[in-house]
């Protein structure tokens, strides 16, 4: 695998030449460069600030619930450290790309939040929940705004230019965290796999099990968000129903999918969960999310 361009991190050090083959050893010197990293806590920031005000976002209204569970993933994210460094990075993003800085705060405490629930069945910790989310999308960063804001259909070319940013994050998290990146690193890396073999960049099945999750709270916010090529969002019904149909074609866990149900069901709770018929919210209009632009017809000169 390889990069198109130059990849530089925040304190501009160049970790990839353009068209460098990307091996397990570079990554391993990538990851030395950095020396000894300086860990901060996070709970006199602004990132801090702005992750508290997740819960104040009115679309998660129906799974942010109760105060108390609300509570406890805020003490988790009072007890983060992280390297200066990547603080640093975050801030750049926060800058360039407001919606994805905004999306990988969302995606945190939605993980940790399904974290909790899974502690025991399927050995989750809220604490590496949180923290590996929190950088799933860090190589978007490194994409250009005309792709990332674009509101028609992107050509097979940005398309693949887009594809990069799981394996961007990768690499920028090796350099960050140093020889403690391996699970951090997977949350970038992995994140658009699935669990058929249909995602991206490698096409595996067998994934690292917060990349599932995040992938799962990734899709489910990226749905019911206003983005530039889709003019309204997916109601929160809608989405769970895409998930769901993901689910049952062996891309998604079942199990997390029902967590997200019985949340939006907070209405009953403690009911029985029947999974009804899909199909009562439609996809809306003018959605563009997942379609590449045909490529433009070649004309022979006369």
């Amino acid at each position: 695998m390889y990069l198109e361009n130059d990849l530089y991190s925040i304190d501009r050090k160049l970790l990839v030449k353009a068209v460098s083959i990307i091996t397990r050893s570079m990554l391993e010197n990538i990851a030395g460069l950095s020396g000894k990293i300086r860990y901060v806590p996070i709970k006199n920031t602004r990132l801090f600030e702005d992750m508290f005000n997740t819960f104040k976002d009115k679309r998660y209204t129906d799974i942010l619930y109760p105060a108390e569970i609300n509570l406890k993933i805020i003490s988790y994210i009072r007890r983060i450290k992280m390297p200066e460094k990547i603080l640093s990075e975050l801030a750049y993003m926060k800058q360039l790309t407001p919606y994805t800085y905004n999306h990988s705060l969302t995606i945190s405490v939605l993980a940790a939040k399904i974290a909790i629930d899974h502690s025991q069945k399927n050995r989750y910790s809220p604490d590496m929940a949180l923290c590996l989310s929190l950088f799933h999308d860090l190589g978007k960063s490194r994409i250009p705004l005309r792709i990332l804001n674009k509101c028609s259909p992107i050509t097979s070319d940005e398309h693949r230019i887009l594809k990069a940013h799981p394996l961007i994050g990768y690499v920028l998290l090796h350099y960050y965290f140093g020889k403690d990146c391996k699970s951090v690193a997977f949350s970038s890396f992995q994140h658009h796999e699935r669990l058929d073999g249909s995602g991206y960049p490698l096409g595996i099945k067998r994934l690292n099990k917060y990349s599932h999750l995040i992938g799962i709270v990734d899709t489910l916010d990226a749905l019911i968000s206003a983005r530039p090529y889709r003019k309204t969002p997916f109601s929160l019904r809608a989405a769970i129903d895409l998930l769901l149909d993901e689910s049952e074609k062996g891309r998604f866990h079942k199990g997390l999918i029902h967590t997200l149900i019985r949340y939006a069901r907070k209405e009953k709770p403690g009911t029985k969960l029947i999974i009804a018929k899909r199909g009562r919210d439609k996809e809306p209009s003018g959605n563009s999310y997942g379609k590449t632009a045909p490529r433009p017809r070649k004309t022979s000169g006369k």
